[in-house]
């Protein structure tokens, strides 16, 4: 630094006089930072990362989460702002990699199988990054900072002694104008937990304050010489052009900008004023249900009413409960585009299948948002504390998951402690279950807000669709099914356990969802209409029905998997990367899921209650931007008889969906927008 940029800012950054050209935050750097009394991600590393031209970095570990925390340099990083990032991390080695590299005693071997775990690691990136409902959204940000030339990283593997442990250097150096430098060393790693969770803390080095200049220079030369791989006892592996080039084919071709709630393109869109309008019915009453079909923007509503309560300063956390892992990633990776892209640095926290950052939730909820699946909301909520739920909201996606008689048990009173109470669903009542839907009533409140399939599609928010109901026979064998049905009924009577009516009603249109003529039926219209298992969902009632439509299939198409419980994940990414054209699944992608190009479902299974209907059908009627004259087909199975094994105690469910679905295929969009 020279003796002029010294003199501007004085022996001490605090008391740096008027006329220095560095921003005056940074001018307030203080020698020593420690967890507890000081919030490292938001005084030290957020200040030096918005002023920086180059931060040099050597951390013990990275973890695509430090993205969270570099919420003010993101976007100079992505937009094109003079800022780079040089890392040099230490790569999580598993016990058999530790083992394999002390075993190899040549050095060009050992050098080979250090390149080889970079190139594994950089393709986890690669393939999180293509991931549609997981963590992709960190993933494909780090991918875009790497392949764009923002992030430089560098992985280390000590060889200083015989059997080394892990790189654990943890300094950095940050870059300013007039050649101002700022060099940091402590026990912080590049992490959520380094900067924001675990208990840390940093020595700061100013290169204008009095004694820190050789300090300061020092560190440079250290991180220097361990960038370019010449650091004794130390190697320091690039990725190879050839993983870069994979990173650049999977990055987005760009990043989201900072947005307000809604961007002007959305404001100017009349068809989507019903966020706006449930936005502001929910917040005049602090608590209550916003009744919305599947497909018109119940995430993004949520997204705009923690906006609001964020801007007004009234919100301090969130939690979002939910039910299967699906959803929950789902939810998980929105929130994560919504909080690299909000203007205060939210962190996202998961505690669900194998994500378990409740405890740390719990901790430090101010700025954090819980995604949690329902069944450990009762846990979660004993361990916030309850003055810190006055602040928060809590949000039931698919609320009508809530009235299971083991969370009226363990949560009945529970969500009166928090400030805002949000249901979400299309159909928030449960059938038959009206100690259910009272818990709901209670815990969340009325319907504030409706917005329905048929105004949604007269509106144009979601796509018209085509009915096509295939008339089918009951066989012997489901008549003898049926008989089975009543006989149980009667013989619980008899022994005083009598079935209720929603066990017995349940049983019953097993069979008819496992009707023996169906997939029969189904292979004779395939013959002429094979087209429709582009892009196609076929929901079963179980694994074992659903195998016995392959052998049709295959007759037809050889792109399609199944989904069910024990199934690979990959089988629903490559069915939203398009790379197979049908699956057929039980339950698991009925709820929440956005697959925008799906045009056609088959419902070989359906319930009397509209809730599972509404929610199988909702998958395909979404608008596809890349396909706007989208129009969607349901293709259904109908009895074509009364039921004839017995008295026939209710209406026949399929008739009734077929009334239903067949006048809803017959609005049309209105020319009122």
């Amino acid at each position: 630094m020279t003796a002029e940029t010294a003199g501007k800012f004085g022996s001490e950054g605090a008391n740096a006089p008027a006329g220095m050209t560095m921003p005056a935050i940074l001018a307030q750097l203080r020698s020593h930072y420690r967890s507890g009394s000081d919030d490292l991600a938001t005084e030290f590393f957020g200040p030096c990362l918005n002023h920086a031209h180059i931060y040099r970095r050597a951390a013990g570990y990275f973890s695509s989460t430090a993205l969270l925390t570099w919420m003010e340099a993101l976007p100079r990083l992505v937009h094109g702002e003079d800022l780079t990032v040089r890392l040099i991390a230490a790569p999580e080695l598993s016990t058999q990699d530790k083992a394999v590299l002390g075993e190899l005693a040549a050095e060009e071997k050992r050098a080979e199988y250090r390149r080889l775990l970079v190139e594994r690691i950089l393709d986890e990136v690669v393939a999180l990054a293509e991931n549609p409902t997981d963590g992709g959204v960190r993933a494909r940000v780090f991918a875009w900072l790497v392949a764009n030339g923002r992030l430089d990283i560098r992985f280390a593997f000590p060889r200083h002694v015989g059997a080394p442990g892990i790189f654990h250097e943890k300094m950095g150096v940050f870059d300013f104008g007039d050649e101002a430098r700022v060099a940091f060393t402590g026990s912080a790693n590049e992490t959520l937990g380094g900067h924001r969770l675990n208990y840390e803390s940093i020595d700061v080095y100013r290169s204008w304050v009095a004694g820190d200049a050789e300090r300061v220079g020092t560190k440079v030369a250290q991180f220097d010489e361990a960038w370019a791989n010449e650091a004794e006892g130390l190697d320091v592996e690039r990725p190879s052009a050839e993983t870069v080039a994979k990173l650049r084919s999977r990055a987005p071709g760009k990043l989201p900008r900072r947005r307000g709630p809604q961007a002007a393109d959305e404001r100017e869109d009349t068809r989507w004023r019903h966020q706006e309008e449930a936005v502001e019915a929910f917040l005049a009453k602090r608590s209550g249900v916003l009744e919305m079909a599947t497909g018109t923007g119940k995430t993004r509503t949520t997204l705009k009413i923690l906006q609001r309560l964020i801007g007004s300063g009234e919100l301090k956390g969130a939690v979002i409960a939910t039910d299967g892992t699906d959803l929950l990633d789902q939810w998980a990776a929105e929130l994560d585009g919504w909080a690299l892209a909000a203007k205060r640095s939210w962190l996202v926290y998961r505690q669900y299948e194998r994500h378990r950052e409740m405890g740390e939730f719990a901790l430090s909820p101010e700025d954090g948002i819980l995604v949690i699946s329902r069944a450990q909301l009762p846990k979660a909520v004993r361990r916030m504390p309850r003055r810190s739920m006055r602040d928060m909201i809590v949000v039931h996606d698919e609320v009508h998951g809530l009235g299971v008689p083991s969370l009226v048990g363990s949560l009945g009173g529970r969500h009166r402690h928090f400030g805002w109470r949000l249901g979400l669903s299309a159909t928030p009542e449960r059938s038959y279950d009206e100690e259910g839907n009272r818990f709901i009533l209670d815990e969340i409140g009325r319907t504030v807000y409706r917005f329905p399939l048929e105004a949604a599609i007269a509106r144009g928010v979601l796509s018209e669709f085509d009915y096509v109901p295939l008339p089918y026979e009951l066989t012997d064998g489901d008549r003898r099914r049926i008989s089975a049905v009543y006989a149980r009924r009667a013989a619980r009577k008899r022994e005083g356990d009598p079935m209720s009516n929603e066990e017995f009603w349940n049983e019953l249109a097993k069979v008819y969802k496992t009707a023996e003529m169906k997939p029969e039926v189904f292979g004779e219209y395939l013959k002429g209409h094979a087209a429709l298992l582009r892009d196609c969902i076929i929901f079963v009632e179980t694994k074992e029905y659903g195998n016995g439509l392959l052998e049709d299939l295959h007759e037809h198409t050889t792109r399609y998997r199944t989904y069910y419980a024990e199934d690979d994940r990959d089988h629903l990414e490559q069915f939203a990367r398009r790379e197979i054209d049908c699956l057929i699944t039980c339950h698991r992608i009925s709820q929440g899921i956005d697959l925008r190009s799906l045009r056609t479902v088959v419902l070989f299974a359906s319930a009397r209650s509209k809730l599972e209907t509404i929610q199988r059908i909702g998958r395909c009627l979404r608008v596809d931007p890349d396909a706007p004259g989208k129009r969607a087909l349901v293709v259904d199975f109908v009895r074509s008889g009364a039921l004839s094994a017995g008295p026939d105690e209710i209406p026949s469910a399929d008739e009734e969906r077929c009334d239903w679905l067949r006048s809803l295929s017959k609005v049309r969009r209105t020319n009122d927008d």
